[in-house]
């Protein structure tokens, strides 16, 4: 397409999307957990190779801290 055949972009209301409820697709939630923040420092070079390493194997750096969580809490349980 060349620049003569350009069209301008154009607004109309009337065109525009619905946003009512009953046409907005359902959304998936999760059910809730109640949830305690911590907060913990550690080096730069630590929190960059954790967050590396939770981006490669998909999660969230606080999945990552949760799994953490869990493992030490099961092994100090069973010990």
């Amino acid at each position: 397409m060349n620049a003569k055949n350009r069209q301008p972009l154009t607004f109309d209301i009337d065109r525009s999307p619905t946003t009512d409820i009953e046409t907005a697709p359902a959304k998936v939630t999760k059910p809730q957990i109640q949830r305690q923040q911590i907060g913990a420092r550690v080096s730069i070079e630590k929190y960059r190779r954790l967050k590396s390493i939770a981006a490669l194997e998909g999660l969230k750096v606080q999945e990552l801290v949760e799994l953490a969580i869990d493992q030490f809490l099961t092994k100090k349980l069973n010990s």
